[in-house]
Parts: structure tokens; C-alpha cells; sequence
């Protein structure tokens, strides 16, 4: 994922898919699907393994009480669904993985969690851009 990194910073492509499922799929998929995507995550990206499996746990949980019935999303109830969990998985995450670093608040949330949000977002908005008609076809849609 480093090819898409800007200043050090990379999106969390796993974060976008886990989120998307969140607001598709019942709530017991969902959070089977973003711990097991998490441990992955772990297994290959981070020195701290089972941390994003936790953060990504927590944030399908909350991000499941954001779906709607019809399971259509305009682009503002989207990204701004999308900008609220995603800052809350990267403070959950950052906060933890800081444990015992000499940073700061403030600059462990203006260099690390606001900059990985936003790139995060952008990349999420860009997914819903291009691919909004099929993400949110109910099952029944496909059939037909």
C-alpha cells in the first residue's frame, strides 16, 4: 500500500471495505468479517497484532446503528458516516498504539490521526463515486 502513500501517509483501504459491509450486511456479518479483516491486517502490516482487529471491531459495531432500512446512501449521509468512523477507528487505534510514547495529544492528532482520516475519506469518497450504483443493490437486485 505504500504506493499510495502522501507525506507517510497511507489510506486503510481494509477500513473502507469493513465500513461498506458494516452498512450492507446484518450486524453478526459484519463484525465477523471486520475482526477477522483486522487480524489480517495484523498479520501482515503491524507490530502491535490484534489492534486492528479491536479498533475495526469497534467501529462495525457503531457504524451498524448508521444503516438504514432501504440501504441507499446519498453522498452526505455517506461521507459524513464515513468521516465520523474512520476518525474514530484511527483515534481508537493511534491512542492505543501511542501507549507509552513520549507524543503528545495534539501532535499525535494533528500529524497522525487527522492527516490518515481525511486521506482515508478521500479515498472512501472516491470508491462511493465510482462504484455507488452497485454498492448499494440489494440482493434481489442482482437476481433480475
Amino acid at each position: 500500500i505504500h504506493l499510495f502513500a502522501v507525506l507517510n501517509t497511507t489510506p486503510d483501504l481494509v477500513l473502507i471495505f469493513v465500513l461498506i459491509i458494516s452498512l450492507k450486511e446484518p450486524r453478526s456479518t459484519a463484525i465477523i468479517f471486520a475482526f477477522f479483516a483486522g487480524l489480517v491486517q495484523d498479520a501482515f502490516i503491524t507490530q502491535f497484532f490484534g489492534l486492528s482487529a479491536l479498533s475495526k471491531l469497534i467501529v462495525v459495531l457503531l457504524g451498524t446503528f448508521f444503516q438504514q432500512a432501504k440501504k441507499k446512501y446519498d453522498l452526505v449521509h455517506f461521507t459524513s458516516t464515513f468521516a465520523f468512523l474512520i476518525f474514530t477507528h484511527e483515534f481508537i487505534y493511534q491512542m492505543v498504539y501511542s501507549l507509552g510514547n513520549h507524543l503528545g495529544f495534539f501532535r499525535l492528532l494533528f500529524y497522525y490521526i487527522f492527516p490518515k482520516t481525511l486521506y482515508t475519506l478521500v479515498v472512501s469518497v472516491m470508491v462511493y463515486l465510482m462504484f455507488h450504483q452497485y454498492l448499494w443493490k440489494s440482493k434481489t437486485d442482482y437476481t433480475s
